[in-house]
């Protein structure tokens, strides 16, 4: 699985990350920075447009939540890491 990010690319990458993360998928982050990686992103996705999510034949492009649940769900990815439930209201 490979999530592209840019330098640019702040917080919806962040928030792509953070997911991922929080779901325990293991994944590659690729910057995407010479013309010959731009290349390969818009080939993937069509065109330069981050974050993008590769996993295995399916990608997304940009962040919405759901979308990348789903494809980590049709991936076979648990759904979440064991979190502790803690009453954090206040």
């Amino acid at each position: 699985m490979t999530l592209y990010t840019s330098a640019d690319c702040v917080l919806e990458c962040k928030n792509a990350r953070d997911l991922l993360t929080g779901r325990g998928v293991p994944f590659t982050e690729k910057m995407v920075q010479t013309p010959e990686e731009v290349a390969e992103l818009k080939q993937l996705v069509g065109d330069l447009f981050l974050p993008s999510l590769k996993v295995g034949k399916q990608s997304f492009r940009g962040f919405e939540a759901g979308a990348y649940n789903n494809l980590l769900d049709l991936a076979g990815y648990p759904k979440s890491t064991a979190k502790t439930a803690s009453g954090e209201s206040k």
